[in-house]
């Protein structure tokens, strides 16, 4: 290992405790000061060591590593660094810590998820052959499954293990030779095969268009013979499934409208995780459409609309910037400026901090686009910093766009910027050589025809249209025939 790997190398420990809140740090603590979990009392100390000196404010490195160990052991500081038994010392106090840290990422797991800590609570008592408590606990199991409005496959996985517990008690008991709950136990076990390969084979669709990629779908017809069977037919998320899956496979209006009927009659007894995903699968259809010119903005804006409305923006703690950025221009292309600039505010902190403030100005320099208000969308462009290869591709075009529009006169720093965005094309290792082609020969005719706007050029307009209806590839070629015939209309 090199100097600058050694001084700068990374922690499993320090990784793992810099992901935890202050409130999970402090019940970290009281799990190491149980001597159940621990009876090292180093541990607890190391802990406060790191909470007090490194959490979150130091990277891992060797000077760092002889603090903590000299703290921890009352040692002096040494000129030459740890030995390496001192390193292995500390190592494996920090091992152990890592190990206390995962027991208790187990714990508040089993505590966010009753149902899983229930299932192996019942495997136990089932061991210890306590039957009157078990069905005690099976009764109040079942009646909370009942009352559940979501039958996704949590529910049918949670009724499997029940029904698995169940069969395990009657054997046990003697009594499997007067009842069985084989039925039920079948249903269940298949239900949720059903809708886990339903949900992977959507995937697998998805995946499969945007990157071309092959997987092995062999099963997958067997499995839709027995999804006929009206037992399993009948189930709502497997209908919105199905509707999903014909909508990516055959992307026509009529199955798009089939899926928002059944999205509408039966939402009530979707998952919010799982609804979030057949919207997600509208929209796209919709951006397809839009690309291929067979559908406007407002059915991708009235999705968006519908999703802020049911809170499917955000995912986890933050909206994707991706959802977020489509949203905002769905809004613009239907002139809905203000809803527009209610949600740019609305989901501004649920952008991750990082890269808050670009997203936010990217937003209002959007809206602000596509209002006309050039000016203004400069105002705001300017300040996005980097987010990523769609919103700096986005910006940039804005950017010159918004140039072409203001200048009442010829001036050359705005050639500058062209030129200086048409290098940033060419010289981006992600774009591919067709899109590298597209967006050159977009910038290249917004030259000439900023040129022959301003009388500095000898070029014909009617020879740049030619041009540009001769080109395979151009990434705003519409736009570009708009500006021509709005100077060919001023004369």
């Amino acid at each position: 290992m090199n100097k600058k790997s050694e001084n700068n190398r990374k922690n499993t420990c320090i990784d793992l405790l810099n992901a935890f809140s202050e409130k999970e740090l402090d019940g970290l603590r009281h799990l190491a000061s149980c001597s159940y979990f621990n009876t090292d009392k180093t541990i607890v100390a190391l802990l406060d060591i790191i909470k007090r000196d490194v959490w979150r404010k130091r990277q891992f490195n060797v000077e760092l590593e002889g603090i903590i160990y000299n703290k921890l052991f009352n040692k002096k500081s040494k000129k030459n660094g740890l030995s390496a038994l001192e390193k292995k010392q500390l190592s494996t106090k920090m091992s152990v810590l890592t190990r206390l840290a995962e027991q208790f990422l187990k714990l508040e797991a089993l505590n966010e998820n009753n149902a899983y800590g229930g299932d192996l609570l019942l495997q136990k008592i089932l061991e210890k052959q306590q039957f009157s408590l078990f069905q005690r606990h099976i009764n109040k199991n079942k009646k909370q499954l009942e009352a559940q409005l979501y039958k996704d496959f949590e529910h049918h996985r949670h009724q499997q293990f029940i029904e698995e517990n169940t069969l395990n008690y009657l054997h046990r008991s003697g009594e499997l030779m007067n009842r069985d709950n084989l039925n039920e136990l079948m249903y269940h076990t298949d239900i949720q095969y059903f809708l886990k390969k339903l949900s992977l084979y959507m995937s697998a669709l998805t995946l499969q268009n945007l990157t071309l990629r092959q997987y092995d779908m062999t099963s997958v017809g067997l499995m839709f013979l027995m999804l006929d069977l009206p037992q399993y037919a009948s189930h709502p998320l497997v209908q919105i499934y199905r509707a999903t899956i014909d909508l990516i496979k055959n992307g026509t209006d009529k199955n798009y409208h089939k899926l928002l009927k059944i999205l509408h009659h039966n939402e009530a007894a979707i998952p919010r995780g799982d609804l979030n995903g057949f919207y997600i699968a509208a929209t796209n259809f919709c951006a397809q459409q839009i690309r291929e010119g067979k559908l406007g903005y407002k059915e991708a804006f009235e999705l968006y609309r519908i999703m802020d409305e049911k809170d499917l923006l955000i995912e986890g703690n933050y909206i994707p910037i991706g959802k977020f950025k489509n949203t905002i221009t769905a809004g613009c292309r239907v002139g809905q400026f203000a809803w527009a600039s209610v949600l740019t505010e609305k989901y501004k902190n649920a952008v991750k901090k990082p890269i808050r403030e670009s997203v936010y100005h990217f937003n209002m320099g959007a809206i602000a686009f596509y209002q006309g208000d050039y000016k203004r969308a400069l105002h705001h462009l300017v300040r996005v910093e980097h987010i990523n290869l769609t919103y700096n591709i986005d910006c940039r075009n804005m950017i010159i766009k918004s140039h072409y529009e203001t200048d009442q006169e010829y001036d050359e720093r705005t050639l500058q910027i062209f030129r200086s965005t048409e290098k940033y094309f060419n010289e981006n290792k992600e774009l591919t050589p067709r899109n590298k082609k597209a967006y050159k020969n977009f910038i290249r005719m917004l030259i000439n025809i900023y040129r022959v706007r301003h009388r500095a050029t000898k070029m014909k307009l009617e020879n740049i249209k030619d041009k540009l209806e001769r080109q395979e590839v151009n990434s705003d070629k519409k736009w570009l025939m708009e500006k021509i015939e709005e100077l060919d209309g001023g004369r």
